[in-house]
């Protein structure tokens, strides 16, 4: 469930600032606190480290998220644009490829484990999917990134009811219904994080959000962390990169609790927003059929565990 979710998860933030391709209009000069440095990937950056609790009848807030009234007012700006952006996307579809690193059972700190490439796409409001198509794993013997047929990678399907995870290895189909309060409405609303049609006050209650001013001047990095105990279990932090002009995703990188983590990039370039529904679209959302030989189980959800805050603990 925790890959579901993160994937489910890490796709949403693409279509919540898709909108821009939608009617592009070019966006003002938001007014930044302090002039942006050059940015410098730091790929050892470990999440914030949470700090022991606040003071009794002071709220708890991670080290790095405490902002002052200039660094909130330009955080609420670049958020409410993403808001008007997203707001206008009725379909999406975009490739991407994702690099996982795991600095246990991989190569290396420094060297990323796998190389995977997929295709996500998005219908309004609660229809989605997530494939990832290519697998190729660090051989060392070979020195190099070999494809692998063996290894299958992530795929889900929400068709509005239910949300389909095919887990190939156990040739199973399971099923996970969406509590019938939450269908129909954008997945914002449920348990997964940074979700189609993303708005900026439901965001800024279910997350810890700050401006990184390291990035380059023409982009905008967001960093956050989540308040919910069910999403800190899943990661500790996200880093996602727009263009500053134009809104549009770049690139993010997920940190997840067990100190690893993932980098994904997306080509927008050929990225396809709003097109005419046709047979391929709707194949695509449609109730999965279980495949031959396999079985198909359905998990209920946990709504109250979903719901729980995070009071810190999982960030740890």
């Amino acid at each position: 469930m925790t890959s579901l979710r993160l994937a489910f998860g890490i796709c949403s933030l693409v279509f919540a600032v898709s909108g821009a391709f939608a009617q592009y209009q070019p966006q003002p000069n938001y007014q930044q606190p302090r002039q942006p440095r050059q940015y410098q990937p730091a790929p050892q950056q470990q999440p914030a480290v949470q700090q022991p609790g606040p003071a009794q009848g002071q709220p708890f807030v991670p080290q790095g998220f405490n902002l002052n009234q200039i660094e909130q007012t330009y955080l609420d700006q670049v958020l409410d644009q993403w808001e008007k952006q997203s707001s206008q996307v009725s379909t999406f579809y975009c490739e991407f490829t994702r690099l996982a690193y795991d600095p246990v059972f991989g190569p290396g700190a420094t060297k990323h484990k796998l190389e995977e490439s997929g295709e996500l796409s998005y219908q309004k409001p609660d229809k989605g999917s997530f494939k990832i198509k290519k697998v190729k794993a660090w051989d060392a013997a070979q020195q190099d990134y070999i494809e692998n047929p063996n290894i299958v990678g992530e795929h889900w399907v929400c068709d509005g009811k239910s949300v389909f995870e095919y887990k190939n290895e156990q040739k199973l189909l399971v099923e996970r219904p969406i509590p019938p309060e939450m269908q129909g409405k954008s997945i914002v609303d449920g348990p997964l994080p940074f979700l189609f049609g993303a708005e900026a006050d439901k965001l800024k209650k279910r997350y810890w959000m700050r401006i990184d001013h390291r990035s380059a001047e023409n982009e905008i990095r967001l960093v956050a962390t989540p308040k919910r105990q069910s999403d800190a279990m899943n990661y500790r932090m996200v880093e996602l990169m727009l263009d500053k002009q134009k809104m549009l995703p770049i690139a993010m990188q997920v940190h997840m609790p067990n100190d690893s983590r993932a980098v994904y990039t997306f080509d927008i370039a050929d990225a396809k927003v709003n097109n005419r529904l046709n047979q391929l679209w709707n194949q695509m959302f449609q109730t999965p059929r279980t495949p031959f030989g396999w079985k198909k189980i359905v998990e209920q959800p946990q709504a109250q565990q979903m719901a729980q805050p995070n009071q810190g603990a999982a960030l740890r």
